[in-house]
């Protein structure tokens, strides 16, 4: 008997370390999260309607000849060099000069001034002698019906000369240049440069259907490209077609960009972010480190070294924050890293 006793009691005490044991392993095997954090603070957040397109110049001309002459590449006096692809010039600027002397000497522009000259005096003559008696008002009509006319003629007699000189109609840069040998001749009618003004563009885009409530002409735009990321332009909504397209499901607009560095290039793909809803000043978390729970929006802050739960209430949102409603205040540490394996009270250790 007092053996079964001794073997019962042995049993029931190594039952006893072991549960023991266990107790002390559970306890000491929670673990320790590492996660990374961020203050919730205040942004400024837009809701954007996104569409991609081509950018265009909004002046674009070729240049012909209108007349035969040799031809001469002008130089850039900003350069010291002829004129080529890619240089800028003012509206004015005389970019090549086609010569022919019996074309100017057919203009008689000299005979035309003095042909001026004499018409005035004889004009100024007749007004005098008007007042002293000496010619009537008809005299007086005649002379001034002739200077206009001599005027008129040397006006034409510019004109005319200027077809000798290839101007740029405005201010620009020079996209196309034809190669043609020095001092050849060359006819009227052929192409003698192209000129692009790329400092405002334009995108002709296509809107899908759902978003027509929420555009409006004059709405702000954002425009990027994927070779200049670092930079944003400015834009404008400046058009929109009441038509949805019935293949497509989808509706023309022009956005306009203010391009004053000239960064962005005609034919470049264009990608437009219109803003349809701002916000200032709101409190906003990362986007993607929301994760939901029994039909809940939750996230979690970190409080003396333990994950908190949160559920919050969101609003508008951008590529990367969305605004918080309810739920944060303005400096909880939200974690945006190591979420992921979080329960509320999970013990954390915050990295930097």
């Amino acid at each position: 008997m007092n053996s079964y006793l001794k073997v019962i009691g042995l049993f029931f005490g190594g039952v006893l370390l072991c549960a023991c044991g266990r107790n002390q392993d559970n306890s000491s095997s929670e673990t320790t999260t590492p996660v990374w954090i961020e203050e919730v603070k205040p942004r400024t957040i837009e809701e954007y309607v996104t569409a991609t397109g081509t950018a265009k110049a909004t002046q674009t001309t070729e240049m012909k000849s209108e007349m035969d002459g040799k031809y001469v590449l002008q130089r850039n006096p900003k350069t010291g060099k002829p004129y080529q692809l890619g240089d800028a010039v003012e509206k004015g600027t005389v970019i090549i000069r086609l010569e022919n002397k019996q074309y100017e000497n057919d203009v008689q522009l000299e005979s035309k001034k003095l042909q001026v000259e004499i018409a005035e005096k004889e004009w100024e003559g007749q007004k005098t002698l008007l007042e002293k008696g000496g010619a009537t008002q008809k005299d007086v009509n005649t002379a001034e019906t002739s200077y206009i006319n001599a005027k008129l003629a040397l006006e034409n007699a510019y004109i005319t000369l200027g077809k000798m000189e290839i101007k740029a109609p405005f201010a620009g840069v020079i996209v196309s240049l034809p190669y043609y040998t020095p001092n050849v001749e060359v006819a009227s009618g052929q192409t003698m440069a192209g000129i692009m003004d790329y400092s405002k563009m334009y995108v002709e885009t296509q809107f899908p259907e759902n978003s027509m409530p929420k555009l409006k002409v004059g709405q702000r735009v954002h425009i990027t490209n994927y070779n200049i990321k670092s930079d944003t332009l400015k834009g404008e909504l400046t058009q929109l077609s009441p038509v949805i397209n019935e293949d497509t499901r989808t509706f023309l607009g022009y956005i306009l960009i203010d391009n004053p560095k000239l960064k962005l290039r005609p034919g470049m793909f264009a990608k437009a972010d219109v803003v349809t809803v701002r916000k200032d000043s709101v409190l906003s978390v990362p986007k993607d480190i929301i994760t939901r729970r029994r039909g809940n929006q939750i996230v979690f802050t970190v409080d003396r070294s333990a994950a908190v739960e949160k559920t919050i209430k969101t609003g508008i949102n951008d590529d990367k924050y969305i605004e918080v409603k309810s739920g944060l205040e303005k400096g909880d540490r939200v974690v945006v890293k190591g979420y992921e394996w979080l329960r509320d009270r999970s013990r954390v250790k915050v990295m930097k």
